[in-house]
């Protein structure tokens, strides 16, 4: 039962769609999606955010993914004609005996191109690797000692990103693996030359705010290949007076899936995902879960908390 286990996440892997990390929270880690979308937030400065999410749990060696993100924001202090911003993104990605790490830096640039409107341009640039992970295989298995000496390779990697947005909206755009097309690096390999399929990343979204103290926030997601079937989320979230949100999301026909966040201090907020299969698999492995968190440690007002002057500008309260 392991290795049908293994070679279902190796084709998993391995297929023409080449499917990069995906989560359920993509408003709340929209810069893991887009650099394009750091620093949106001029009134904020540095902004640190960390997940993590495991697939299928109860499926052995189901995929699990977790990053780690930081970006500083450099604003004028008396124009806003432009503005800058500059971060690191480290990602893992563990499925079966493969893993993938990538470590990138980024720079974005806002320009206002109307009253109301601004976009931005940015750019992750780093490396990719990938590997055999060790541990899940015994180094006596004929299959590792055929491919210990190329059993991992890395290779650089660039991400390029656009964002519309205003206190209203954001659209983004992103690219992936569009820089290296081939599996190989040198006579490092796993497996076969197998093809890197280009990944779009499309992006909407609406705050609709309330006189009750609460703001609606629909958004759609969209993630592509270009030659498969694309996946579309459809996601609604609510929020009150900037301190707790609530919602709910649908993937194809795969997933329905519920969001919590929460600000726990004036400068934390958590978020929690719960996915159910709603396919096939769900015979197998019904549960997925996320978890991500969120330091803001610039403080500012937010309008809504009345009697409080400082309260923190949260990836996905901040509207």
């Amino acid at each position: 039962m392991k290795y049908i286990i293994y070679i279902f996440l190796f084709l998993y892997l391995t297929s023409a769609a080449q499917q990069t990390g995906q989560y359920t929270q993509f408003t709340f880690n929209s810069y893991g999606n887009n650099p394009a979308a750091a620093g949106s937030n001029i009134n904020g400065k540095l902004e640190v955010i960390t997940g993590l999410r495991k697939q299928w749990v109860g499926f052995d060696y189901a995929p699990a993914s977790n990053f780690i993100s930081a970006n500083y924001t450099f604003k004028p202090e008396r124009s806003y004609k432009r503005w800058h911003n500059a971060g690191v993104y480290l990602s893992q990605e563990k499925a079966g005996i493969f893993q993938n790490i990538g470590l990138y830096g980024s720079y974005t640039l806002h320009l206002p191109i109307t009253t109301k409107y601004t976009m931005s341009f940015g750019v992750f640039a780093g490396v990719k690797r990938f590997a055999l992970a060790r541990g899940t295989i015994s180094e006596s298995d004929p299959v590792y000692a055929a491919t210990y000496p190329s059993y991992f390779y890395a290779y650089p990697d660039f991400i390029p990103g656009i964002r519309i947005y205003n206190k209203k909206m954001f659209f983004d755009v992103s690219v992936q693996q569009i820089f290296k097309v081939r599996q190989v690096q040198g006579d490092k390999q796993i497996g076969n030359k197998s093809v890197l399929t280009p990944q779009l990343y499309l992006s909407y979204g609406k705050r609709i705010f309330m006189d009750n103290g609460f703001t609606i926030v629909p958004a759609i997601h969209i993630h592509s290949s270009f030659i498969n079937i694309p996946s579309l989320e459809l996601n609604v979230m609510a929020y009150y007076r900037k301190r707790i949100g609530v919602g709910a999301t649908i993937r194809n026909k795969d997933f329905i899936s519920g969001i919590m966040q929460i600000r726990i201090w004036q400068n934390v907020t958590a978020g929690f995902a719960y996915d159910y299969s709603i396919n096939r698999i769900n015979s197998a492995a019904t549960n997925s879960l996320e978890f991500m968190i969120g330091v803001t440690p610039m403080f500012t007002s937010m309008g809504l908390d009345k009697g409080r002057r400082n309260v923190a500008k949260c990836p996905n309260f901040d509207f």
